[in-house]
């Protein structure tokens, strides 16, 4: 079972960490095109994968090294007590601040059009928390993987 649940924390981890580093990439190759369409287009997506995709995998992640820590570890572990710390404000600055300014995003550049600067100014803001999210999921990983004081 812990081997299983071990799978399901890993897969989750590439399909959050990994989408987070692919949408960080490509927003900065889309933030030098000359189509203005495009950055609308892409929040748009970003919405979406958001809710549909990192989410799930952010939600079953914590479950499964829940239960994994339940059976082979300790949450008084450090490692793991700083993890679940850096998962808890990761799924905060979703929740919280992401998940609604990319609702508030969408909504800018519908009525404002694809060169709304106002759009754009909260676009960048949204991409530097993300960018301060990506740190902490390198943290995370770090921990992960050496498990210091384990």
């Amino acid at each position: 079972m812990y081997e299983l649940l071990l799978f399901v924390h890993v897969v989750c981890a590439v399909i959050w960490v990994g989408g987070a580093v692919y949408a960080q990439i490509l927003a900065v190759r889309i933030r030098r095109s000359d189509d203005p369409a495009e950055l609308p287009r892409f929040a748009r997506h970003v919405e979406f994968i958001g809710s549909w995709v990192f989410m799930p995998a952010a939600v079953l992640l914590f479950l499964a090294g829940a239960a994994m820590t339940v059976q082979a570890w300790s949450f008084g572990q450090a490692w793991i007590a700083i993890s679940v710390a850096l998962w808890i404000l990761s799924a905060l600055a979703g929740a919280v601040y992401l998940g609604p300014r990319s609702k508030r995003v969408a909504a800018l550049f519908e009525s404002e059009g694809p060169t709304s600067a106002a759009g754009r100014a909260l676009l960048d803001r949204m991409f530097l928390v993300s960018r301060l999210e990506l740190i902490g999921f390198a943290v995370i990983i770090g921990l992960m993987v050496f498990k210091p004081g384990a």
